[in-house]
């Protein structure tokens, strides 16, 4: 009896132990994902990714902007500080060149440095050469850029070449650029307006995106006067 009781019991336990062997397997094999549900999964998440990849763009340009907006704030208001706090002119000068660098090979205005004047009247560099970050420029059209135009009879702002590091080689190559100068007090040397009787400012943009109004710009202004630096947006 007792010989009989323990086979009954080792051989529902088997049993049992294969009956819950397979509910497992079942249990594993409804889980996993079939080939249709993952092409199904996958065509969903493009056809979402479709939908949201221009306001995707959309936002890293944006982002592009700010920062390259910003950067060029705060160098004009350092500018600036320099020549109050050493009581000279500061000119600030905006460079046109292509930069291989970048894979960039058309002209535009890609960069900007600071320089002051030696008792030569040399030009002597009073910072390092800053580069505006692809894919944006600074717009060299006058209805964005009205610091970009040069002025009549030597007025400011006043166009000039000279040597910048740019392309792949370790020396420099001239470029010519556009330029204006802070003065000792803070104030500028630009007139009260441009030649189109506007204030005095400079944009950047996504380049290629300058033939009209761009949808996305950052735009900083130069008060003439007291060199008051403004910044707009859309």
């Amino acid at each position: 009896m007792k010989f009989s009781t323990q086979i009954k019991s080792k051989y529902t336990g088997s049993r049992s132990f294969r009956a819950g062997g397979n509910r497992r397997q079942r249990r594993h094999r409804l889980s996993a994902f079939t080939l249709m549900e993952m092409l199904v999964v996958l065509t969903v998440i493009g056809v979402l990714f479709a939908f949201s990849a221009p306001q995707l763009f959309s936002l890293l340009q944006a982002s592009s902007l700010s920062s390259a907006g910003s950067l060029l704030r705060n160098k004009l208001s350092q500018a600036q500080q320099i020549a109050l706090s050493k009581n000279i002119d500061v000119e600030v000068r905006f460079f046109k060149f292509s930069d291989d660098l970048q894979a960039q090979t058309e002209d535009a205005i890609r960069g900007f440095q600071f320089y002051e004047y030696n008792e030569e009247g040399e030009a002597i560099p009073v910072s390092q050469f800053f580069r505006v970050q692809a894919p944006v420029v600074i717009s060299t059209k006058a209805k964005l850029s009205t610091l970009l135009q040069a002025g009549k009879g030597g007025a400011s702002p006043v166009k000039g070449t000279s040597p910048i590091p740019r392309g792949s080689g370790s020396g420099r190559k001239s470029a010519s650029y556009v330029s204006f100068r802070f003065r000792p007090d803070g104030s500028t040397d630009l007139p009260s307006k441009s030649q189109s009787g506007n204030t005095w400012f400079i944009t950047l943009v996504k380049e290629g995106s300058d033939q009209g109004i761009p949808k996305n710009f950052y735009t900083v202004q130069i008060d003439p006067y007291n060199g008051k630096i403004t910044e707009y947006r859309p």
